[in-house]
């Protein structure tokens, strides 16, 4: 049977399955009011009480339990293809011990008679034992079926993931070498023009040749930034701070170190974490602008003197492609917001001292000093 007949057939099992609690209640008081009845004619018959209390129990709790389980079933977490499931092991459980008084009583070698409330409470067992069972039963083949489900499920994700990542490798190869080898080429071109005149239009051309050299650098940058961490080590804010510094062109900007703490976390990434940082400040704010790495009781910060960010914007500015400098591409901050959740961390913009713009990092492992 294919997937769709299947379906099909669990549709149409549900269907009957969903008029199953109805049936048994209706069931279960019919065999109730036969005990009632047999009792009554047993005792008004002239016949022994412990005969009609028998008979009254005999019959009458399995039907007790099977009203209970038609009035329970519907109201339950319990979906109505395992109803059936549940009846036949109140059914069974009854029968089990019914077939065991039975058998003790028709045993030659045993000569101890068991009372009337005995044989009740072995039948109430049975009974409230088999749907105690058919209950439990049920819930954990829908567990297990939610986990064999939510297995299927990881598993296709999986496979997504990984033609995801081929996808990217291929992209980055694309970019590092097929769109890098033609704007060397184009570099190689502008410094022969140079040579041969001299035109204000080549400062142009060199610009946009820088553009592009950033956009492919943050574009590799960004693909390659889904991988966890792989080398944790003991990183020196202040040392990092002053080598990503010196990596940006910052002019006329200052670096203000008010920071001693050292933390864990991979030193090559959390420097581009840096170096993005001190790069959206100077972009955005100017070649005077101070930047300020300091200290935070589970992270560190780093902020600017400028106008800073409006509160309105502030949820934007992680967002791929979005920035309000000619000079940036779109994807700094976008860079800085995955390198913090590879090294699960948190990341938050508010009011700088002076009013500009302060990134916390929070979230981060002290290291031991």
């Amino acid at each position: 049977m294919d997937d769709s007949g299947r379906a099909e057939s669990n549709r149409g099992l549900g269907r009957y399955s969903s008029l199953l609690p109805g049936l048994v209640f209706v069931a279960g008081s019919l065999i109730f009011l036969i005990g009632i009845a047999q009792g009554v004619l047993e005792l008004f018959g002239g016949g022994s009480v412990v005969i009609a209390l028998f008979n009254l129990i005999l019959v009458g709790i399995p039907g007790t339990i099977l009203m209970y389980a038609g009035y329970w079933m519907p109201r339950s977490d319990i979906e109505p293809e395992y109803y059936p499931r549940v009846i036949a092991r109140i059914v069974g459980g009854t029968g089990v011990m019914f077939g065991f008084i039975l058998l003790r009583d028709l045993h030659p070698g045993v000569t101890v008679e068991w009372s009337v409330g005995t044989q009740s409470i072995a039948l109430m067992i049975g009974s409230i034992g088999g749907l105690l069972i058919g209950i439990q039963e049920s819930k954990v083949r829908i567990r297990t079926e939610e986990l064999e489900a939510r297995t299927c499920e990881l598993k296709d994700r999986e496979r997504h993931l990984e033609r995801q990542n081929e996808r990217l490798d291929q992209f980055s190869d694309v970019v590092s070498h097929d769109l890098r080898n033609p704007l060397n080429v184009a570099s190689g071109r502008l410094e022969l023009a140079r040579e041969e005149c001299d035109s204000d239009h080549l400062a142009d051309v060199e610009n946009a040749h820088d553009r592009m050299e950033a956009l492919i650098t943050d574009l590799l940058t960004l693909a390659r930034q889904d991988q966890s961490p792989s080398e944790w080590s003991s990183v020196r804010l202040a040392d990092l701070a002053e080598g990503c510094w010196r990596n940006v062109q910052t002019e006329e900007a200052t670096l203000r170190l008010v920071t001693d703490g050292t933390i864990r976390a991979d030193e090559s990434r959390t420097g581009q974490l840096f170096e993005n940082l001190i790069r959206n400040g100077v972009e955005h704010v100017g070649s005077d602008v101070t930047v300020t790495v300091g200290d935070l009781d589970d992270g560190f910060y780093l902020e600017d003197d400028g106008p800073g960010i409006p509160p309105g914007e502030r949820g934007d500015v992680f967002k791929t492609g979005h920035t309000t400098s000619e000079q940036g591409t779109g994807f700094g901050l976008s860079i800085v917001e995955q390198i913090v959740e590879a090294h699960d961390w948190e990341i938050r913009i508010t009011e700088g001292t002076n009013g500009g713009a302060r990134f916390e990092v929070t979230g981060v492992e002290l290291a031991a000093e």
